[in-house]
């Protein structure tokens, strides 16, 4: 496992306790008998680069300094070398700058100089780091890699490798053994390494790259050394490293074509990620958006998600909507600021492969025949209303397009008998002759590229012959009360012309003012149709006769003759 990022603090506590520990030594002031009054002791430096130099200390006093003393020593030990020969070199001895008459020789390491200072009135002041001269060896990453330089979520560990050197007053180089160092990504440290006894390494290292991780981006690798007693800071040159995202793919399928809206079809197929090359496995709990995109309209359109499962299959169940074409989308990663990002798999995408164009189903209902039973050789009437189901269940009138009346005597063999197009809510009013009994249907062509065929339920229409009464009359007009009406009329059928009809009729009697109809007798036709009954004359009003017809012929009513009662 990696080193967690907060552990790169543990890389600098040695260092800062290390500079911390000198800063406060240079703070310590000590001061020997006698009033020390406004002495003070401000530095101490060198004047030149290198290993050898002269030392320059500033310092104050009232009463004027006598003596300048520096001691030499590295963080922890013992002084290495004292000097006394310091010289005011500008200033005056109340406040000024000493110099040492000759050149100090340094250790190649950070030497501190510990001051004493002396003045006239026999106080001495000692300021211990009063400066710090820093002659350790320069060090430097002769060589680095960090390998290789393409990572993903499955394949982390970046070797990184090279060597850690300084150069000695020669120019010489030599490897620095045994040093420790903080292997980082984009400066954070992640393991650790150590260098051989010339000043070589390399360390595997685990990137510790996760689900959450970014990728598609280049990341910098690099080895810090954060120096010692002997050898400065270095940092070594950037490894770039590609934190691929694994390619990925998709399929698409239906457990049925997607052919009708409104329908509910299962869309599925499987998401997988390369593992390596040619190797592919399924790529589970991933989010999935099933898109449509309709030529007609030209939108695309968002019908639904799905998860993937264990091995990364999916299923998920959709309402076909109006479409022409599906697809299934692996997309990019949103961020919590809303943009977008590459997650550890590439985002892809997958069509089907044809267009599949989705129609609507119709529908024809509420039909009807009148009128039933109708007169042979009329006109029938089919009415209907023809709509279509979209995809949210409602139903839409359809408009457009051609619809058939269609008659069978037996619903097995079926004929043309007329057409017509719907009206602007769907409505059909188709008219045909009727010629003998039989079934009748209503048939939708689709018409539009859309929309699909439809038949409607059948219905039986029964077809008598016409009858008729004529010449209706009742007699005399005016009559006197008490005396006899006759009524009288012609009962005929009509098969390819009109011919009597030797059949009974019904007479009905409705007295003035009133509202009801009464039967009041039965006379039967002739050979030539005709009738006529008798009645007793008691109040004004209208008579009417009326043939029930038959299984062959339909009813008939006659019209009506009012007679006045006197």
């Amino acid at each position: 496992m990696p080193t967690p990022l907060n552990h790169a603090t543990s890389w600098r506590r040695p260092f800062a306790l290390f500079l911390g520990i000198a800063l406060a030594a240079m703070l310590i002031v000590v001061a020997h008998p006698a009033s020390a009054g406004a002495l003070t002791i401000r530095s101490a430096k060198a004047t030149t680069p290198g290993s050898s130099t002269q030392i320059e200390v500033s310092a104050a006093s009232d009463s004027g300094i006598t003596k300048i003393t520096a001691r030499l020593r590295l963080y922890g030990k013992d002084p290495f070398g004292t000097v006394e020969d310091f010289e005011l070199v500008s200033g005056t001895a109340t406040d000024g700058i000493w110099r040492t008459s000759q050149p100090v020789s340094l250790e190649t390491a950070i030497v501190y100089v510990d001051v004493d200072a002396t003045d006239a009135s026999g106080a001495t002041l000692t300021r211990n780091s009063a400066g710090s001269i820093d002659r350790r060896a320069k060090a430097r990453f002769s060589e680095f890699t960090a390998s290789p330089s393409s990572v993903d979520i499955d394949h982390d560990t970046v070797t990184y490798a090279g060597r850690l050197v300084y150069e000695d007053k020669d120019g010489s180089e030599h490897g620095i053994p045994g040093a420790s160092l903080c292997l980082a990504l984009e400066g954070n440290c992640i393991s650790e390494g150590t260098t051989d006894s010339n000043g070589r390494f390399s360390s595997p290292v685990r990137l510790g790259l996760g689900p959450n991780s970014t990728y598609a981006v280049q990341r910098n690798a690099v080895a810090l050394y954060y120096g010692s007693a002997h050898y400065g800071l270095a940092t070594s040159p950037w490894g770039h490293l590609w934190l691929r995202p694994q390619q990925t793919r998709l399929s698409i399928g239906f457990s049925s074509q997607p052919k009708v809206i409104g329908d509910s079809v299962r869309v599925t197929g499987r998401l997988e990620r390369e593992i390596a090359a040619g190797r592919w496995a399924g790529l589970p709990d991933q989010h999935l958006d099933i898109y449509t995109y309709d030529s007609d309209t030209q939108k695309n359109t968002l019908v639904a998600t799905a998860r993937t499962g264990s091995d990364g299959s999916y299923s998920k169940s959709v309402v076909v909507p109006q479409a022409t074409q599906w697809s299934v989308s692996f997309p990019v990663r949103r961020t919590s600021d809303g943009g977008f990002e590459i997650g550890p798999y590439a985002p892809t995408n997958k069509g089907v492969d044809r267009v599949i164009v989705s129609q609507y189903r119709t529908s024809i209902s509420r039909f009807a025949l009148s009128p039933n039973p109708v007169g042979k050789g009329t006109q029938i009437t089919a009415s209907a209303l023809l709509t279509k189901r979209t995809a949210t269940g409602a139903a839409l009138p359809v408009k457009t397009g051609y619809v058939d009346l269609q008659f069978s005597k037996d619903k097995k063999h079926w004929s043309w008998a007329g057409q017509s197009t719907p009206g602007a809510n769907g409505q059909l009013q188709v008219r045909a002759t009727a010629v003998s009994s039989g079934y009748w249907r209503l048939v939708y062509d689709g018409w539009e590229h859309r929309n699909l065929e439809s038949v409607s339920a059948t219905a039986h229409a029964t077809v008598k012959y016409r009858t008729a009464i004529s010449s209706l009359n009742a007699k005399p007009e005016p009559v006197r009360k008490g005396k006899t009406i006759t009524v009288s009329g012609v009962l005929k059928r009509y098969t390819s012309a009109w011919h009597p009809l030797k059949a009974k009729v019904n007479i009905y009697f409705r007295a003035h003012g009133s509202k009801t109809w009464s039967y009041v007798g039965t006379a039967g036709a002739d050979s030539h149709g005709k009738w006529h009954k008798g009645f007793k004359a008691r109040k004004d009003g209208s008579w009417m006769a009326k043939y029930q017809g038959t299984s062959v012929y339909l009813p008939a009513t006659s019209a009506q003759d009012y007679v006045d009662v006197r």
